[in-house]
């Protein structure tokens, strides 16, 4: 049974998965934090170049990682901080897109992992706005005011999911994951791989909705929502964002409607609770508390959850 795990945060210099510039590591053993790590890291080549979204939202600059290690040595010292244990990150699918990207952009092989996400977790555990990380940390009771720094996401999401065990009673991942019916992910040297989901739907992919790509991947973290936007996005338009939106099996939505499930709110760089929301987030919330399965992300975490 585990009891013991390692939370993980990457940052990544533009929008290219394969280009990861930060890592944090926090390890718990039996329950209890016991140590962490972290280091910047030099994207791989090819793609060291820096977005000025993501530079604003994390701080790092490419003189930052001048002298960083590259991916192949981060990689090897994270492997030897993980210890062979599983790893839990908050939007897993992001941080593991990370591994498998910069990997591919390397020619390595894929490092043998076990992993889960406190996010998923988040959503079986408390009826929530919105899922980001300040907001489950704030659920979890947690002080968490640095968010974007890799370590402190990491700790941050090992917060969360110890909470999330204390709230269900049990010090083993593995009871919590099996009494939520999520499953564990995975991934091998031989580039394969599965996500870490929820499983207590009825077997089967979801049908898609019309407009959404009915080619898409079930498992991806906007398959079969009907995403809103509200507030203009940095990184695109609103016409290439429902594009985007529609090929990963969303379908898009001009208004928050009883069948919104996700609002992406552009208003702000960084999503907290107490911030002042829009006529359409202020909508979400009132659906929320009606009862409604809705949730709203900002432009960083819809980024990560395209592809992911």
């Amino acid at each position: 049974m585990s009891s013991s795990w390692v939370a993980i945060d990457f940052e990544t210099a533009n929008e290219h998965r394969g280009s990861p510039c930060a890592v944090g590591m926090t390890k718990v053993v039996d329950g209890r934090i016991v140590g962490t790590w972290g280091t910047l890291v030099k994207p791989p080549a090819g793609l060291g170049d820096f977005n000025p979204f993501n530079v604003a939202i994390h701080g790092i600059t490419p003189v930052d990682v001048a002298n960083a290690p590259a991916w192949e040595a981060a990689l090897a010292d994270i492997m030897t901080f993980t210890e062979g244990l599983p790893l839990v990150a908050h939007n897993a699918g992001f941080d593991m897109s990370v591994i498998r990207a910069a990997c591919d952009a390397e020619s390595m092989a894929w490092p043998e992992l076990r992993y889960t996400c406190s996010q998923v977790v988040a959503r079986r555990t408390w009826k929530l706005l919105s899922y980001s990380l300040p907001y489950c940390a704030d659920a979890a009771g947690v002080a968490f005011t640095d968010h974007h720094d890799a370590g402190a996401d990491a700790t941050a999401a090992a917060e969360v999911m110890l909470a999330a065990m204390r709230s269900a009673e049990t010090t083993s991942l593995d009871s919590l994951l099996d009494g939520h019916r999520i499953r564990w992910g995975w991934m091998t040297p031989a580039s394969e791989w599965l996500g870490s989901h929820y499983s207590g739907h009825s077997a089967g992919p979801r049908k898609p909705l019309p407009g959404a790509n009915p080619n898409a991947d079930p498992e991806g973290a906007l398959y079969g929502a009907t995403v809103c936007l509200t507030g203009k996005l940095t990184s695109m338009t609103r016409e290439e964002a429902f594009r985007k939106l529609a090929w990963a099996g969303a379908q898009p939505a001009e208004n928050v409607t009883k069948k919104t499930g996700i609002l992406v709110s552009a208003s702000q760089a960084r999503l907290r609770p107490g911030d002042t929301l829009s006529g359409k987030a202020k909508k979400a919330q009132a659906l929320l508390q009606a009862g409604q399965d809705i949730e709203v992300i900002d432009e960083d975490e819809f980024l990560r959850r395209l592809d992911g």
